[in-house]
C-alpha cells in the first residue's frame, strides 16, 4: 500500500525539508531504494525513527517510481516502552503500521545482560524485524541510524581495533535475499532532534538503562568527546564524513591492498 498524503501542518516544515533533502541524497548516492522495494521501517519509538518515518513517507509521495513502506515497532517488554502512542500517531499519520510483542526485556534478565544490554537488546529486536520482514514480503528493512551514530561507531570500531569500519549505508543481508538501509546516514542527531520537536512526536519510549549507559557506555562516551572535538574542529561530523567517502587503501597499513611486487627497487648509496 501506498503512503496517503500526511496531514498537512506541523509536518512540511523547513528543517524536515532539509532532512528529506539530505536523505534523498544519501539514498540516490547509494541506490538504497529502487521501484517496487517493499521497506520495513524498524520504529524504536525513538526521535530517530520516527524522523525517518516521516522522511520516507514524504520520498514515497515524491519519488518517480512507486515503492512501498510500513512501520513495525519491536515492543520488548519494557515498563516504559509505550507502543499505544506510537501506533495512535502511525494512525494519524496514515502509516500503515504494526506492533510485535516479544519478551525482550525477560530473555535479557534471564541472559545476565544488564551490565552490557545493548548488544543483546539490539540482536533479539533485529531478529524479530527479520522475521516480520520476512511475513510481510519485505526486501529491505530501513533503520534510523544517523551522521552521529555513523561516527561514533566508526571510532569505536577504531579503538576496539574492529578495523576501519562503520554502519553501512546499503549493506546485504540473510545471504543477499533483504538489505539493510540507513537513509539518515548523512543527517546529524542536532537536525534530527530539532525536527522531532517542531514534529510534536509522541514520547514512546525511555531505555531502562539509559541513566547507566549515559554514564558508563561506550557510545556516549564517544559522542561526549565527538561534542569536545568539534570545538576544536568545526562541523567534525560532515568532515569525518568527507573522510569516509574518501578512502584511500594504499596510505593504509592493510597489506591487501599493498602489492610489494611492484614497488620499484632502491639502491643503497656506495658507502
Amino acid at each position: 500500500m501506498d503512503t496517503p498524503d500526511a496531514p498537512a501542518g506541523r509536518a512540511d516544515t523547513d528543517i524536515l525539508a532539509k532532512i528529506c533533502h539530505l536523505a534523498g541524497q544519501a539514498v540516490c548516492e547509494y541506490r538504497m531504494i529502487q521501484p517496487g522495494d517493499r521497506i520495513l521501517v524498524g520504529l524504536s519509538g525513538g526521535k530517530d525513527s520516527m524522523v525517518l518515518m516521516h522522511v520516507l513517507a514524504r520520498l514515497c509521495r515524491h519519488a518517480p517510481f512507486v515503492f512501498h513502506i510500513r512501520s513495525v515497532l519491536v515492543d520488548m517488554g519494557f515498563p516504559n516502552q509505550n507502543a499505544r502512542s506510537v501506533e495512535d500517531y502511525c494512525r494519524s499519520q496514515g502509516w500503515e503500521h504494526e506492533t510485535v510483542h516479544f519478551p525482550g526485556a525477560e530473555l535479557m534478565k534471564r541472559q545476565n545482560a544488564e551490565e552490557r544490554p545493548c548488544g543483546l537488546c539490539s540482536r533479539l529486536r533485529r531478529g524479530q524485524l527479520h522475521r516480520a520482514a520476512n511475513r510481510l514480503d519485505c526486501n529491505k528493512i530501513t533503520l534510523g541510524h544517523n551522521l552521529d551514530d555513523v561516527c561514533v561507531s566508526f571510532l569505536l570500531s577504531l579503538f576496539r581495533g574492529g578495523g576501519l569500519t562503520t554502519m553501512g549505508p546499503h549493506v546485504p543481508a540473510d545471504a543477499g535475499t533483504k538489505a539493510i538501509i540507513r537513509p539518515l546516514c548523512f543527517v546529524s542527531r542536532q537536525l534530527i532532534e530539532t525536527a522531532a520537536g517542531e514534529l510534536d512526536l509522541p514520547i514512546a519510549e525511555k531505555c531502562p538503562y539509559e541513566n547507566q549507559l549515559e554514564k558508563h557506555g561506550d557510545r556516549a562516551y564517544l559522542e561526549r568527546l565527538l561534542n569536545q572535538l568539534d570545538e576544536k574542529f568545526p562541523h567534525v561530523r560532515s568532515t569525518m564524513l568527507t573522510s569516509l567517502r574518501d578512502v584511500r587503501p594504499a596510505y593504509l597499513l592493510d597489506r591487501k591492498f599493498i602489492n610489494l611486487d611492484t614497488m620499484p627497487d632502491t639502491v643503497r648509496p656506495t658507502p
